[in-house]
């Protein structure tokens, strides 16, 4: 049996403390890439209006594959702050 599968995480994660903390620190890096990719797109001539639709539609699957609620809740808020600073810019 897997560490995995018996439920033994080498120290990783320890209670649910811990394992929110690291769904928060992975959707913090998921949309700083997201916001990194966007610079890079916008630099290299793509439309604001282009972009923003991306955003968008990534947005739209969020909520449609993220099955949990507090999840797709923080994606919704991070994603949405990438939105506003592009939309701005």
């Amino acid at each position: 049996m897997s560490r995995e599968a018996s439920g033994k995480s080498d120290g990783l994660l320890k209670g649910d403390d811990d394992a929110d903390a690291f769904a928060e620190g992975i959707i913090t890096l998921w949309s700083n890439l997201v916001t990194m990719i966007g610079m890079e797109m916008r630099e290299r001539g793509t439309s604001r209006e282009e972009l923003l639709g991306m955003l968008t539609m990534l947005h739209e699957t969020n909520e449609e594959t993220v099955k949990s609620p507090r999840a797709r809740a923080a994606a919704s808020r991070h994603l949405m702050a990438v939105y506003r600073v592009f939309a701005e810019r």
